[in-house]
């Protein structure tokens, strides 16, 4: 039997090469690679090292010189948990990396991954990708007051090194897998937390469903398998081997799905925003909630999803049956492998989809597995192998080592998708580990740094700024967990800041933090001059630096000199050098003078320290990370 046309073949356009399609590199089984040889055998110190290390060796390029104790520390610490180190940590690393540097790299990469704050940093990375917030966009805006516990659950997944695998299977399905794990229903606001109208008229009704759907639909695709599936709604993918049906037969997995607010355990004391899937059709009901039951409006929405001409709600065709992408569907088999899974019934829909997604011989899990790593070593590393990290198709970038990416993904699946021994894998290797660089012949040979010969610089994102201004100011508050706030004034991490999206947190977005309408994998980094002039004149900052100072002289008798060096410690996690030191002390000195002329006579002391620990944190040195 034929399988049937796609809209974009009937309409006379030429059909799409699946079997040509999945040569492509990134449709491909994992390859079974092994770390090359290398010439310069007492560089590496992981495997890693040695794919990185061949390519250097071919371009007649060497790697950089490993960076000191003071800015590893400070690196591995904005790394994994998104803030400074403490001044006492800065020290006694440094006494520890004396005698044996990489063993005393291993200890603080294993202290830091057990640190409740990495599920924090780690978290906001996803949060990106899944679009979340805390309302439902669109004109009115309205809030959804419990829609916070999916961001726990991405925390506490991260923090107990919850499998990746299975840390997907319950965004897409929890509810349905574990369905009496709170946990498990929670993980599905994933697939809910984008931007829902709520208020509209019966005409729109339908449409803003197929919207919705397609929300659904093209963030499990980006965010997961680095596909954009969505490009293929209103016909045939331009690019990747992606038809219109096979599109609209992926969304038919979530053809029951809708948001709600769910009850969690028996009391029915808490609540969270998540996903259900319904028994019966869909009604609107007065409170603008899809939900089961008998009370209807004027009308009724058949759970069902139709194959669209042109991606139009009002052209519909046959009934759509849940399929998944062919060009990820491994030898011959068919999706009732999945769909039914060996037992002669339909299973959920958005189980089958979730076991397909994660299997690695016959379905996504390939990619899956190709996706995460690649995302795992751009946030380590500043780019991924992969410089379009949710687009591993024709139109994304190639793998600057395609080797090493199938390497880090076979080393993910064995180890059991667990991510922190990634991060250690990853981060005690010299590639990691190396400094930053001026070089111009490798800068004439490899301009943009594909060959990893040199460590990049790169700007802390805004919630890290604002948790770093807090954390050496000490009015750090570490309370983790619950509900958030729009009060930025509040001194908990800036994760914990409420995603309104029509009222996002103004110091964030001068920092490029995003606007959660759609999922994104690369903040941009502008440099603009609000965000000097927000450092100098903020009141905020000020009350940062008042309270740094302080802490630095807590009863206003510590030497200059003492003073000085604890706040560089404190704020860039090493000593300052003689020249900043005089400097510094000539500062705080002129300013006390200017101060005393002014009449602040008690109190120009403080307000000359309070100058200095400002200066710290308008330096590019605190904003940026070697």
């Amino acid at each position: 039997m034929h399988a049937p046309l796609s809209l974009a073949e009937e309409a006379g356009n030429a059909p799409i090469d699946i079997e040509k399609g999945k040569k492509f590199w990134s449709f491909q089984p994992l390859a079974k690679v092994s770390p090359p040889n290398v010439r310069q055998e007492d560089w590496p110190r992981s495997p890693i090292d040695r794919f990185i290390l061949a390519r250097l060796e071919e371009s007649q390029i060497g790697p950089s010189e490993i960076a000191d104790a003071s800015r590893l520390i400070r690196r591995a610490h904005f790394d994994l948990i998104g803030m400074p180190p403490p001044p006492e940590a800065v020290e006694q690393f440094d006494r520890e990396a004396l005698p044996n540097l990489p063993k005393a790299f291993q200890g603080l990469t294993d202290r830091l991954l057990e640190s409740e704050h990495y599920g924090e940093r780690w978290a906001r990375h996803w949060l990106d990708l899944a679009r979340f917030a805390e309302s439902n966009g669109f004109e009115m805006d309205e809030n959804r007051p419990h829609a916070w516990r999916y961001r726990d659950f991405v925390i506490r997944a991260l923090n107990s090194d919850m499998p990746y695998d299975q840390f997907v299977r319950w965004q897409i399905a929890g509810d349905l897998i574990a369905p009496d794990n709170p946990a498990a229903r929670i993980a599905t606001g994933f697939l809910v937390v984008g931007v829902e109208n709520v208020i509209q008229t019966e005409k729109d009704y339908e449409r803003d469903r197929y919207d919705k759907l397609d929300d659904i639909a093209s963030t499990v695709g980006t965010a997961m398998l680095g596909l954009t599936v969505g490009c293929a709604r209103c016909h045939d993918h331009k690019y990747d081997p992606v038809p219109q049906r096979d599109y609209y037969r992926f969304v038919s997995a979530f053809r029951k799905t809708v948001s709600a607010e769910i009850v969690l355990g028996e009391a029915g004391d808490s609540r969270a925003y998540a996903a259900i899937d319904l028994s019966g059709d869909l009604t609107k009901l007065h409170h603008k909630r899809f939900i089961v039951g008998t009370k209807k409006e004027n009308f009724v929405l058949k759970s069902k999803v139709y194959f669209l001409d042109r991606g139009d709600w009002r052209q519909k065709r046959e009934v759509a049956t849940q399929s998944f992408p062919q060009v990820l569907m491994r030898g011959d088999q068919r999706e009732q492998f999945w769909t039914e899974n060996g037992t002669g019934k339909e299973l959920p829909s958005r189980i089958a989809l979730a076991n397909w997604i994660v299997d690695v011989d016959r379905g996504a899990g390939a990619l899956l597995a190709r996706v995460i790593v690649n995302r795992l070593w751009q946030h380590h590393m500043g780019s991924g192998l992969v410089a379009t990290p949710s687009d591993l198709g024709t139109r994304g970038a190639r793998p600057t080592h395609p080797e090493l990416l199938d390497w880090l993904a076979g080393r993910l699946i064995e180890n059991g998708w667990r991510l922190k021994p990634m991060h250690r894998l990853i981060m005690n290797s010299a590639i990691y580990q190396q400094r930053h660089r001026d070089d111009a012949k490798a800068q004439k040979i490899d301009p943009d740094n594909h060959l990893l010969w040199s460590r990049s610089l790169r700007r802390l994102e805004a919630e890290a700024v604002r948790d770093a201004m807090l954390a050496v100011s000490g009015k750090l508050d570490p309370k983790l967990f619950g509900p958030g706030t729009l009060d930025e004034r509040q001194p908990r991490r800036s994760i914990y800041l409420t995603v309104k999206r029509s009222r996002l947190i103004p110091v964030l977005q001068l920092f490029d933090a995003p606007d959660a309408l759609q999922g994104i994998d690369r903040r941009p980094q502008t440099t603009i001059a609000p965000q000097a002039l927000h450092l100098l004149n903020s009141p905020r900052v000020r009350e940062y630096a008042d309270a740094f100072a302080a802490r630095l002289d807590p009863d206003g008798t510590r030497p200059i000199g003492e003073l000085i060096h604890r706040g560089y410690l404190t704020a860039l996690s090493r000593s300052p050098s003689p020249g900043e030191k005089q400097t510094m002390a000539a500062l705080i000195e002129a300013q006390s003078q200017s101060y005393q002329q002014a009449g602040e006579t008690e109190t120009s002391r403080r307000s000359a320290i309070t100058d200095f620990c400002q200066i710290l944190m308008c330096t590019n040195e605190f904003i940026f990370v070697e």
